[in-house]
């Protein structure tokens, strides 16, 4: 082989890396750290405003089994809870993929990942005695339940056999220790405490 053919497709190596390894920079900009992961947060949810960032405080940040996607769940003060989904590239590094406001107590929604799809529950537990959550599958007979743990906020999840077709509406209940349904009335104590 020619010197001048190897140091040909070595230069051409070297540029598709240096091209690879700028776009997965930007296109991938966030640290996998909570620090890191609140300021882009930030500056996220303040996009459009004119008063600037606002102050968000993350609540649980989780990695969805030993898949590309990321959770997590944070706080603007004085105003809602959000929920952010975030995948990490090959360099390690995250973007946000989406980013919204929670409104219910607990939220489920179904999360698609490289690993598979999986139910997620996302929520707070302030008067703790949401023990578990249960969510029935409107278009399928299958139901997730999950154990909650005494903390005030939570990120859960649970693989999704391949079996379920439609995992998407679900009806969600809270339950107590005891296993009974304590949905209406912790729905009531949180307009309560608002």
């Amino acid at each position: 082989m020619d010197i001048r053919k190897v140091i040909q497709f070595l230069f051409l190596f070297i540029c598709i890396a240096v091209v690879i390894g700028v776009y997965e920079f930007f296109h991938y900009p966030i640290p996998n750290n909570a620090t890191s992961i609140e300021q882009h947060l930030r500056k996220w949810e303040s996009k459009g405003t004119v008063n600037g960032p606002k102050p968000i405080d993350i609540r649980d940040i989780r990695q969805i089994d030993d898949s590309d996607t990321y959770v997590a769940l944070y706080t603007i003060p004085g105003d809602k809870e959000g929920m952010a989904v975030l995948k990490e590239g090959w360099s390690k590094r995250l973007r946000i993929e989406v980013s919204t406001k929670t409104s219910n107590l607990v939220e489920y929604e179904d999360l698609h990942t490289n690993k598979g799809t999986y139910a997620l529950f996302i929520g707070k537990n302030p008067s703790k005695q949401i023990h578990r959550v249960k969510a029935s599958l409107v278009n399928d007979n299958y139901t997730f339940e999950v154990n909650v743990p005494k903390e005030e906020y939570f990120v859960l999840y649970k693989k999704v056999p391949k079996y379920v077709k439609e995992t998407f509406p679900a009806e969600t209940t809270l339950l107590n220790s005891e296993g009974d349904d304590i949905t209406v009335k912790e729905y009531m104590d949180q307009e309560l405490r608002e």
